[in-house]
């Protein structure tokens, strides 16, 4: 065998070598406490696709599908932040939109401490939601058209990095919970049923300032279709 082969092999694989460090740099590594939190979050809301033995960082299909341009209600993606020193990810958004999820809303999304973003929007989600989510820090919330129900929970006021909350369209019930009014932000509460009253002026007692408040909107709907994801398929 020549020398110059030789060397040719050796710089090849120096290469190649080289080459596999660049991409996992690129993808990144999840620590193993939250890949756990994805098992459980997975089992919560009854997710039966996500491929474990995948990294979730690495945009691969299964953790990112593309989206199809004429189903826009469709979403099925995990976002990670790969900027950490060390290769490391976070995960920052879930977005599961129309995926049939049957389940409750995952308690263990609390075990997620980088998560910005989650948009369960057009499911069959039950229940209410969890205590646990007071410990995030949310900026985004997605949960209209599921079957959401009981009364708005008061400890919602005290995830005050919420940007936006969108229940639209479930089963909740009773009166807004003043405590809403430490959010500072934009809250949707549009259609759901039974009507989700105000207090016995009219006025949500103690609320944000005016600016914010009027994006707190309040209807009232009878439609059965509110409750069916499949009725907002336009």
């Amino acid at each position: 065998m020549s020398k110059a082969f030789l060397i040719f092999m050796f710089t090849l694989t120096i290469l190649l070598f080289f080459k596999a460090t660049i991409i996992l740099a690129q993808s990144g590594h999840l620590p193993e406490e939250e890949k756990n939190a994805l098992r459980e979050i997975a089992d919560q809301m009854g997710k039966k696709d996500w491929n474990f033995s995948q990294n979730p960082c690495d945009k691969s299909s299964n953790w990112l599908t593309e989206k199809i341009p004429n189903m826009p209600w469709c979403n099925n993606s995990l976002i990670c932040n790969c900027s950490f020193p060390g290769d490391v990810c976070h995960v920052e958004s879930i977005a599961l939109k129309g995926q049939d999820l049957a389940g409750v809303l995952p308690r263990s999304l609390a075990k997620l401490p980088y998560l910005k973003t989650i948009d369960l929007t057009r499911n069959y989600l039950r229940g209410t939601i969890p205590k646990d989510w007071v410990y995030t820090k949310l900026e985004n919330m997605y949960l209209s058209v599921n079957r959401l129900s009981g009364p708005i929970p008061k400890y919602l006021g005290n995830i005050t990095t919420l940007v936006c909350m969108d229940l639209l369209s479930n089963r909740f019930s009773g009166t807004i919970p003043p405590e809403l009014g430490k959010l500072l932000n934009l809250v949707n509460l549009d259609e759901n049923i039974p009507m989700v009253s105000l207090d016995s002026t009219g006025a949500l007692a103690d609320c944000a300032p005016a600016p914010t408040r009027q994006h707190m909107r309040c209807h009232y709907s009878t439609s059965a279709d509110a409750l069916d994801p499949l009725a907002y398929l336009h």
